[in-house]
């Protein structure tokens, strides 16, 4: 962990003291812990109310907040939020591997080419024809199948498996229990069995990937799987084989995409969001969480619900379905109403009828 004086922090992320200080900082936290040597951020304003209480040595904010407010130094920024990220890799920086160098208790076949500074951990295998590329970090239990590229600076963590022929860019990530290039769902079914169809294709994670713990991405029966540059993945994440992801989409955990789906880029897929498979959903779209996306989505669509409609139609049929069980009683009440009219427009028409 690193320290500095607030002046530095402050030009680091490039932003604005609200008063001369040269107080030191030495750890990063949240406004409602952080004391005189940390410095904690505001992004969302819901929480706005907690910066003038706060004890933290510097609170950064966006540039529009307000000037009347007492509290703690501030230190003003286009974009607080991109600030706080700035801030806590400065002063807490990335996780570094406890290990240097290559384990002799990994299994490195000899055909396998490493690059420049690469670790490998106990216990971790790289299989024939394997090429890692510079400054990787291979952690225990990784197994790295034939016939992988891998680039520079890639990080792959304990038990993560990377099945034969798996592609992956510089600088990619994949977290603890991932498994990468896995046989995709390809099954045809004939006389009332379920025969298994080679899958011969193979998996690319692009430039700047990140993959989270316990991620399955299937290779394609034919051709590749492919996740854009810079998309990021929570945990527990599902791609089915043959799905073209874009780049710089999120997904959220749980999320599962079918396979021979082809997605855009600057995509958003909230927690528990499904996609059936041969569907093209466009560049941007966002889609809320739990929804269930049937078909064909166009660019810069926000969507919700299972099946996924247009969200503000969502919020409408939700606050709807809040109110199901007033309405049938409401709906009952009026069935009985009309049955006392009608049996009284019956009698009416009876006494009518005895006039006459």
């Amino acid at each position: 962990m690193a320290e500095m004086k607030l002046s530095e922090l402050a030009k680091l992320v490039d932003g604005e003291l609200s008063t001369d200080t040269d107080c030191v900082i030495r750890g990063v936290a949240s406004l409602d812990t952080a004391g005189a040597e940390e410095v904690s951020f505001l992004s969302n304003s819901r929480y706005i109310k907690q910066v003038p209480t706060s004890k933290a040595g510097a609170v950064i904010v966006p540039m529009d907040y307000p000037t009347d407010i007492q509290g703690p130094v501030l230190i003003r920024c286009k974009d607080s939020y991109f600030a706080f990220r700035q801030a806590m890799v400065a002063i807490k920086g990335f996780r570094q591997p406890e290990f240097e160098g290559i384990d002799n208790r990994a299994v490195i076949h000899p055909s396998a080419k490493l690059g420049e500074g690469v670790k490998v951990a106990p216990l971790a295998t790289i299989s024939r024809d394997a090429i890692i590329g510079s400054g990787c970090v291979i952690y225990p239990g990784v197994y790295v199948g034939p016939d992988c590229r891998i680039g520079q600076d890639c990080t792959l963590y304990p038990n993560v498996t990377l099945y034969d022929g798996t592609i992956l860019g510089n600088r990619v990530t994949v977290h603890a229990g991932a498994s990468i290039g896995h046989d995709g769902f390809g099954f045809a079914t004939y006389k009332g069995r379920h025969e298994k169809i080679p899958q011969a294709g193979w998996v690319e994670l692009h430039d700047d990937v990140e993959i989270g713990a316990c991620c399955a991405v299937d290779r394609a029966t034919m051709g590749p799987t492919v996740v854009g540059e810079g998309s990021k993945f929570s945990n527990l994440i599902a791609i089915g084989h043959g799905t073209k992801l874009g780049k710089h989409c999120l997904l959220v955990a749980q999320t599962g995409i079918a396979g021979s789906t082809t997605i855009g880029d600057y995509c958003v897929f909230g927690g528990q969001s499904g996609v059936c498979g041969h569907i093209n959903i466009g560049n941007g779209v966002r889609v809320s969480a739990q929804a269930g996306i049937v078909g064909n989505v166009a660019d810069g669509q926000e969507i919700g619900g299972s099946p996924a409609m247009p969200l503000s139609h969502t919020r409408r049929v939700w606050m709807t379905s809040s109110r199901l069980p007033k309405m049938r009683d409401e709906i009952r009440t009026l069935h009985a109403q009309v049955d006392e009219l009608r049996a009284e427009l019956a009698k009416l028409r009876d006494q009518a009828k005895g006039k006459n």
